[in-house]
Formats: structure tokens, C-alpha cells, sequence
């Protein structure tokens, strides 16, 4: 039967990173595949213009990833990261294609790189610390922990001028010992400006800032100091910069806003949209890619709405309107002028690349029309409390027994919605309908319902999941034995949390979950703040430590009869293996059927951005269980 299988992974072309030419007419983008060697992805430049074919910019030897490129001024070459020749650096190609030939610059991993004129670029570099694998590593700060990071020695930052023409030598503008700096944007009158977040920080709730930089004093000024961290930053034509950030301190209950750096106060005051691109699916480029930018005196902004990641715009002083198409969600864009570049996905379509509304690229559409990836349906459910919820659901034609796997989403601010996800479809190829439903707390719904799950954890949220289980045996779409269960991060402790409470589930998958909420106090890279957070206050200073492991799946293990597979990235800093395994030795002495998959080298989010052959494994792994627990 058609259906897409796990090492579908391969075959897909995924496009990201669009660089815009000065006139609007063509853009440079990173296309991304998995390498031969199913141990690491590669990716290569191609331009793409309406007028015309797409045509390679980078040559396709070798096991190494072109990413990032940035047209010039004069649209003549285009500058780009790569870790050619085993070292990450910047390096050059026409624009027309050709051999890229490498910058003379530092040792270090270029983050961001911007055009300072024709001849010369401005680069912010992470320079890594020295970490020999066999030597100790003494640590006296608090969120020494950070999720994907190779150790708790965070990289310094510097800023470099390199030149196009290779006639003069790099140039250290400044570097910075006590701050990681991201996101800089140049404004056009000798400056600089960056968000800047405090490095090997005691900070419980550590806040960001805002600077600019005058590059011929060296004249460092403070712009704005947020509670929160800076995520993305932008300048008007009028030189105004413009950020995003919460504004307020602690984990993601608070969402994104736009906000003029300057004056510290929002640039939609009255908009409760969420900026922000918190739409799950595991068929994206890696990098990171756009949130906000100016053209002008436009803002233009991602956020999610309705299961869907749209693109805003607005001048000052107007309400922002949605200016990417309905029906599908921006996975990254770039704009100049009245030219905007979208990489689109949907449900049933992996990312391609837009520029003015015309689709320039033609990755994966023979892989589409092959495998024919299913729809979703809306569905809608009330919870026991009034609460009106909305899922979707994924029918199988294959599955003529009414096998319903029931798939939670992590966050929880966080959301299953209108984008490619090859889990979803192999699940679906595989026999089973699969629900997503959207419990409390999820994004895109507004601020008031962001909030309902504060507290929440283990209570309200359980009461959602049983709602959308029995719509799916009371719509006749599952029998009532033949409900599965699975969900990673936040899902997974509410997966853990939901067998020790029921009994109605065939089996389970729970991964990088949560089950032990007093000892990841300690252990994760956020413990210490999302329990204060999250469960309204609750600390383990206080009497809150018994309530936080009365709420841990661990206190009722015992309780657990459901079969369950337990899957984790053993390099994972935001929910460590420590929580699996605690699970697992808890049911396995209990006689329980249970299953660790452990996963070397993998942090959180691997599931969609670790090792190819990891995620192609995986997915088997977990057919496997659910096939023979459907047998």
C-alpha cells in the first residue's frame, strides 16, 4: 500500500536559510538532505528565481554542510558557513556558481555574518572553550546545564571584520568575556547592535539586553534591558530597533511580543499574537531561521496561529496583518523591498521555497505524489470542565481494526498543527489513526488559554487526554481496546502520568519524558525554573516538595500496568536519561513489560534534528512496538 516508511528521512530536500538579492529578483538557499553515511546531514547552496531554473551554487562533493548565504551589495557573490575542509569558517562563491574559496578569519564557528559594503563583512563568532574530553571540568555558576551545548563551558563571543578580496587580514573588532551575544544587526551609521545574555550566569531568571556598538570608538551603549531573553532583533529604516522577546521572566508561558528597544514597550499593544514558531513536525532544515525583520519602516514577524506558523507585517501604529498564505506554515523567510521569500510546508507537504507568492522550487514533489501523505481533520471535544478543545486527526485506510494512536504534544506551550511530519505519516502508512489533540496550555490559541495548564500538570491536562480519548471510541473511530498512547518531553511526563492513572491504553510510548520532578530540580538546564513556573510556585525550599512528588509518575509507578517503550537521547540537559531511567528500574522491579532505548550522543531534540540513522531506527523501534502490542 502507498505510505511513507522511516527511511523516507533520505529522500526528502528540505529548504531553508533563503538569502534575497538586493533587487528581489533571485534568491540563494541552503538545500538540505540527508549524506550518504546516515550519520549527519549535508546541505548546499542553490539559486532560485521565478524567471528562470534553479541552478547549484555550491559544488556536491564531500560530507560537509553550506548554509547561511547572504547576497552582496552588488549582488556579485554571495557569502555563506560551511565546515568544508573539517573546520566551521566563512567562505565566497559567485553568484553565478563556481569553486567557493574560503576567508582568512579566526579558529571559531561563525554565527552570523552581514555585508559592511562590497569588499568587506562583519562576522560574530563562538569561540569554544578548550575542554579536553579526559579533564575535569569545575563549574561554580547556577545554569552551567544547557540543552544540545557539548559542555558546561559556554563558547566567548567575538566580533570580526573580514575582507572579500583577501588583501587585508582579518580584523578583531571585539570580544566578550562576560555576555554570549546573538543576533546582531548593522544600522547604517557605524554601528552594531546585538542582544546580549549573561554567560556562565548564577541567574535564576536571567534576563537579556540589548546594545549597540559604534565600530570606530568602540563605544559600547546600553539600548534595552529585558526581563527576559532577546530571541530576535531588527532595525527600521528609521534606524528604531525592534525585538522579540516575553518581557517577562521565566520559561514559555509567556509568549514572544514585539517590542520597540528603544522605549522598552510593545509595538502591538493591543495583539495577542504569539510570535513565535511553536508548530512541531520533524521535516525541517536545521539552523535558525528567521523571526523577525524590517524592510523599512515594516515589521515583518512569524507567529503561531490557529496550528498554523504565519508571517505578519505592519508599520507602526497599524494592527499587523497575516501576509504568507492560508493553508500553510512558514517554516523561514527573508524580505528586501517589496520581495518576500517563504519556505512553505503543510500536513501534506514538505517545505518548498516561495518568492513573491510563485513556488521557485520542486524538491519533493515527485516524493509526495508517490507516497500521497494523508490530511488531517479538525476535530473538537469538550473537556470536564467546559473547556472546548481542538485535535486533528489522521485517518488510515490500513487501519481496519480501529487502532487509535493518540500522539501529545511537549511544551506544553507548544502545538501540533499544519506542517510535514514524517512520524505522522509513517504512523498513519503503518495502520493506525493517529489523533493530536491539543490540550491546555498549547500555543496559538491566545495568552488566556496558553496559561491553562499552569498548575495544571497532572490534573485539568489529564482530564483533556481522556476527552479526546473517549471521542475516539465514542465517534466509533477506535474500539475501545485499541487505543495506543505516545508523546515526548511534556507529553511524555503526561503519557507517564496517564498510565499510572488508566488502564484503557493497548501500550505506550513515552520519550525524553518526565517522571521524577524533585530530582530534575538538579539535573536539567531548566529544573530549577520551570517547576516554579509550571506548577504555579512550587519549590523544593518549601512545602512545595511534596506536592512536586506527589506529581511525579514515580510516586505511582506501582500503579503502571500499561506496556511501555521509554526512548531517550543520552546526551539530553533538558530532561535527562536519569528520568527514564528511573522509570524503567521502577516498573522493570515491579515485573512490569517496559523497554529503554537509549540513544548515544543525543540531546532533546533529536527525534527531529539528531543522527539520521538514529531518527530512521527510532521510528522503526516504535512501529515495532506498536505493531506487536496491535497483534
Amino acid at each position: 500500500m502507498t505510505g511513507a516508511v522511516p527511511e523516507d528521512l533520505a529522500e526528502l530536500r528540505l529548504v531553508g536559510a533563503p538569502g534575497l538579492a538586493p533587487d528581489g529578483t533571485w534568491t540563494a538557499a541552503a538545500v538540505q538532505r540527508v549524506d550518504p553515511g546516515h550519520a549527519r546531514y549535508r546541505s548546499r547552496l542553490w539559486r532560485f528565481a521565478a524567471d528562470g531554473p534553479a541552478l547549484p551554487l555550491t559544488p556536491d562533493e564531500g560530507a560537509f554542510s553550506d548554509t547561511a548565504p547572504l547576497v552582496s551589495p552588488d549582488a556579485a557573490l554571495v557569502a555563506f558557513h560551511s565546515d568544508r575542509g573539517g573546520a566551521p569558517g566563512v567562505w565566497l562563491v559567485a553568484a553565478g556558481g563556481g569553486e567557493p574559496r574560503r576567508l582568512e578569519g579566526p579558529d571559531a564557528r561563525p554565527v552570523r555574518t552581514m555585508w559592511l559594503d562590497g569588499g568587506r563583512l562583519l562576522t560574530l563568532f563562538a569561540r569554544p572553550v578548550a575542554e579536553p574530553a579526559s579533564a575535569p571540568v569545575v563549574v561554580d555558576w547556577l545554569r552551567y546545564k544547557s540543552d544540545g551545548a557539548r559542555g558546561p563551558l559556554e563558547p566567548t563571543s567575538e566580533l570580526w571584520v573580514l575582507t572579500a578580496d583577501g588583501e587585508q587580514a582579518p580584523a578583531l573588532v571585539r570580544s566578550w568575556e562576560q555576555d554570549r551575544l546573538s543576533c546582531p544587526v548593522l544600522d547604517g551609521d557605524g554601528g552594531v547592535y546585538y542582544a546580549a545574555h549573561p554567560r556562565h550566569s548564577d541567574e535564576l531568571q536571567p534576563g537579556g539586553e540589548v546594545r549597540r556598538l559604534d565600530l570606530a570608538t568602540d563605544r559600547e551603549e546600553l539600548v534595552w534591558r529585558s526581563a527576559s531573553p532577546v530571541r530576535a532583533l531588527a532595525l527600521t529604516a528609521s534606524g528604531r530597533p525592534v525585538a522579540l522577546s516575553s518581557g517577562a521572566p521565566g520559561q514559555s508561558m509567556k509568549a514572544p511580543r514585539v517590542w520597540w528597544a528603544d522605549e522598552g514597550r510593545r509595538v502591538f499593544p493591543d495583539s495577542d499574537l504569539e510570535c513565535e514558531r511553536a508548530v512541531l513536525a520533524d521535516s525541517r532544515p536545521q539552523g535558525d531561521p528567521a523571526l523577525l525583520a524590517c524592510v523599512g519602516e515594516r515589521i515583518l514577524f512569524v507567529a503561531t496561529v490557529d496550528g498554523e506558523v504565519a508571517l505578519y507585517e505592519s508599520e507602526p501604529g497599524d494592527e499587523p496583518r497575516r501576509v504568507s498564505p492560508a493553508g500553510r506554515s512558514v517554516v523561514d523567510f527573508a524580505a528586501v523591498g517589496d520581495s518576500v521569500a517563504l519556505c512553505l510546508e503543510s500536513a501534506t507537504r514538505p517545505v518548498e521555497l516561495f518568492l513573491d507568492g510563485e513556488q521557485v522550487s520542486d524538491l519533493n514533489t515527485a516524493w509526495a505524489d508517490r507516497v500521497a501523505p494523508v490530511a488531517p481533520e479538525a476535530i473538537e471535544v469538550t473537556s470536564a470542565d467546559g473547556l472546548v478543545l481542538h485535535g486533528l486527526l489522521y485517518r488510515s485506510a490500513g487501519a481496519v481494526r480501529r487502532d487509535v494512536l493518540i500522539r501529545v504534544h511537549g511544551g506544553p506551550h507548544l502545538a501540533f498543527g499544519n506542517a510535514f511530519d514524517l512520524e505522522t505519516q509513517v504512523q498513519v502508512a503503518a495502520g493506525f489513526h493517529v489523533l493530536v489533540p491539543g490540550v491546555r496550555g498549547g500555543a496559538g490559541h491566545g495568552s488566556e488559554f496558553r496559561a491553562l495548564s499552569v498548575g495544571q500538570w497532572g490534573r485539568a491536562d489529564f482530564d483533556d487526554l481522556t476527552a479526546f480519548a473517549d471521542w475516539a471510541v465514542g465517534s466509533g473511530t477506535a474500539a475501545a481496546d485499541r487505543l495506543f498512547l505516545a508523546g515526548g518531553s511534556y507529553g511524555g511526563y503526561l503519557i507517564n502520568w496517564a498510565l499510572t492513572r488508566t488502564k484503557r491504553f493497548r501500550a505506550a510510548v513515552s520519550e525524553r519524558s518526565v517522571s521524577n520532578l524533585v530530582s530534575k530540580y538538579g539535573t536539567s538546564d531548566n529544573g530549577f525554573t520551570v517547576n516554579r513556573f509550571e506548577f504555579d510556585g512550587l519549590d523544593l525550599f518549601d512545602a512545595g516538595a511534596a506536592e512536586l512528588w506527589e506529581r511525579s509518575p514515580l510516586r505511582h509507578a506501582a500503579s503502571v500496568t500499561t506496556p511501555l517503550l521509554l526512548v531517550h537521547g543520552e546526551s539530553d540537559q533538558r530532561c535527562p536519561i536519569e528520568q527514564s531511567e528511573q522509570f524503567y528500574a521502577a516498573l522493570r522491579r515491579l515485573g512490569r513489560e517496559v523497554v529503554l532505548a537509549r540513544y548515544p550522543g543525543a540531546s532533546h531534540g533529536f527525534t527531529a534534528s539528531g543522527r539520521p540513522d538514529h531518527r530512521v531506527h527510532r521510528l522503526a523501534l516504535i512501529l515495532d512496538w506498536l505493531g506487536r502490542h496491535a497483534a
